[in-house]
């Protein structure tokens, strides 16, 4: 009995020397904390390969042409395209929640009869009918009602620029592409600083009226040019063609072109090539996602238990930090082993 004693008590005993490093481990876990918790902050700030295509033009000029060769050309560049044959209010609303990298408006767009800016169009009827849809947004200016010029007396609802400025969520380092009328007029660019001021990086619409045929061969030109030539945002914008029309009832010649915004040095020598590249290097980079086979999200940076023993003159310290998912909390387990190795195991 009195060796089985002895035997525990050096088992459970501490150098002095083990005890000076104590510090160094404490300290490793500190940035290894911090290293996890900017990894994953960072990768939620990086450009998005995903997409959206939103028809709102589809009810009365589909073009399928179009949509699909769209889709082939950011699929072709790793993009997850999702389409939307419609452009409803819900729509809209949780745009900014879902993580686009790159959004195409195929919508209408119209200047307001002030010409003081421009509101998006839905696939939403008006109905005098139905005074108090949608109220409250048309009262605090967050939506409005858009007449199409080319069939007086149809109405649609719009959203306004103020109702993308107070969408949940944040766009991410997204480029807007907006192929309707006055989408980017000079001087109206409320709608354009909105989609930037919740984090898009870029916004290219046109600065008057605009055929739907024009501006579908012109956009998947840009997009071609963008991403097939590898052309900056400035070069495929200036590439697009201008258009020149007569206005039926004035008689006045109307001249439009693609413009973007905001118009910055960086943003006009952007490339979507670069932006892809980041998003690769930080996905690549970012070590604990080859151990994860999902998002999540970090709960914890700092321990919520550790615990140190020795065994057989090596020093051991198990040290936890828990994430979470959607749906259930992952625990990551760190045993250290400072003569060999640092292993992580991942239990349910």
């Amino acid at each position: 009995m009195p060796n089985k004693k002895k035997t525990r008590q050096e088992k459970t005993r501490f150098s002095s020397k083990h005890i000076i490093l104590i510090p160094i481990i404490i300290s490793l876990i500190t940035a290894l904390s911090f290293t996890i918790y900017f990894l994953f902050s960072q990768s939620e700030a990086k450009f998005s390969l995903n997409a959206a295509i939103i028809d709102q033009l589809k009810i009365e000029y589909q073009n399928q042409a179009f949509i699909d060769n769209v889709t082939s050309l950011l699929e072709k560049y790793g993009f997850q395209v999702t389409y939307y044959k419609t452009a409803r209010v819900d729509v809209y609303r949780e745009l900014a929640k879902k993580d686009y990298g790159i959004i195409i408006l195929r919508v209408h767009s119209a200047l307001r009869e002030d010409k003081s800016t421009v509101d998006l169009f839905t696939s939403e009827r008006y109905s005098p009918y139905d005074p108090d849809k949608y109220r409250w947004e048309r009262e605090n200016d967050y939506m409005v009602i858009g007449e199409l010029l080319y069939r007086p007396g149809q109405f649609y609802y719009a959203v306004t620029h103020k109702f993308i400025q107070n969408l949940e969520g944040r766009f991410s380092k997204s480029i807007i592409v907006a192929m309707g009328c006055w989408s980017l007029k000079e001087g109206c660019e409320q709608l354009a600083k909105a989609f930037v001021d919740k984090g898009a990086i870029a916004y290219i619409g046109w600065t008057n009226i605009v055929l739907i045929n024009h501006t579908d061969t012109e956009t998947m030109k840009l997009l071609t040019m963008l991403l097939d030539q590898n052309y900056s945002v400035s070069k495929a914008v200036s590439k697009t063609q201008n258009y020149s029309y007569i206005d039926a009832k004035t008689g006045e010649k109307i001249e439009t072109k693609m413009r973007f915004y905001p118009a910055r040095e960086d943003i006009a020598n952007l490339k979507i090539s670069d932006l892809i590249a980041e998003t690769k290097t930080t996905l690549n980079s970012n070590f604990l996602l080859n151990y994860l086979p999902y998002d999540i999200l970090l709960l914890a940076t700092f321990p919520s238990k550790y615990h140190f023993w020795n065994h057989k003159n090596d020093i051991f310290l198990k040290y936890s930090i828990c994430c979470t998912s959607n749906s259930y909390i992952k625990c990551c387990s760190i045993k250290i082993n400072l003569s060999s190795y640092i292993k992580f195991n991942y239990r349910r």
